[in-house]
């Protein structure tokens, strides 16, 4: 079953609310007089008002309790980053960025991959609603259920490590994991998270560039 936070970001609560009000307008114009049209009309343009506010604060109370129960800090040093930590020696960054005009804010954890000088590209998808059988099998069931993996065998088998493995299968969260010589990142298409999703999904994305590096110093 597709999580639903999927479809109930802001962008798209803000657009069904719209759409709605829209609606009552048209039906406004249609039953009612003239003068009544126009009382309709500031009623209706005062409560869409209050109704993006409050959908707005609603996900902007969601993140402040995320980064206080979290073990992320703000970063407020550049606008490019939403929060920061250290895990393992490693800088680990979150940030949210909107794909496009109508689609809702998407969540991104990245860590750096230092010192790799090979060029490739491997992919986890969380399977979801998706067939399973589209990606690499891997020979544990559990995982190629639970991701669909893109990649060279060669390239996937030498990082699918027993610790990545573990790593990957404490995910709970729909997304993307795209690992490549120069970092991690795992793209989420939401933004309402748990601080518990947010600290496994960290946790991977250093374990596998520690493996990435790993692979590289042999």
């Amino acid at each position: 079953m597709a999580d639903r936070r999927r479809y109930t970001g802001t962008q798209t609560l803000q657009f069904g609310w719209t759409g709605l009000v829209v609606v009552f307008a048209a039906v406004a114009f249609v039953l009612t007089s003239e003068r009544a049209l126009v009382v309709a009309i500031g009623v209706l343009s005062l409560v869409w008002m209050v109704g993006l506010i409050g959908i707005g604060l609603r996900d902007r109370r969601h993140w402040h309790r995320l980064v206080a129960a979290s073990s992320f800090e703000p970063e407020n040093s550049t606008r490019e980053v939403d929060l920061q930590k250290i895990q393992d020696g490693r800088s680990v960054e979150v940030t949210t960025n909107m794909p496009g005009v109508l689609s809702q804010t998407h969540t991104e954890v990245t860590a750096p991959v230092e010192d790799v000088k090979a060029s490739f590209t491997v992919r986890f998808h969380a399977a979801d609603n998706r067939d399973p059988t589209e990606g690499l099998q891997t020979g544990n069931d559990t995982l190629d259920e639970q991701f669909i993996i893109e990649g060279s065998e060669q390239n996937v088998a030498q990082i699918l490590s027993t610790d990545v493995q573990r790593a990957l299968l404490d995910i709970e969260t729909p997304g993307t994991c795209t690992v490549t010589g120069t970092r991690v990142a795992y793209e989420i298409p939401f933004t309402r998270l748990s601080s518990g999703e947010l600290d496994a999904i960290a946790t991977l994305v250093v374990i596998i560039a520690a493996r990435i590096e790993e692979i590289a110093k042999q």
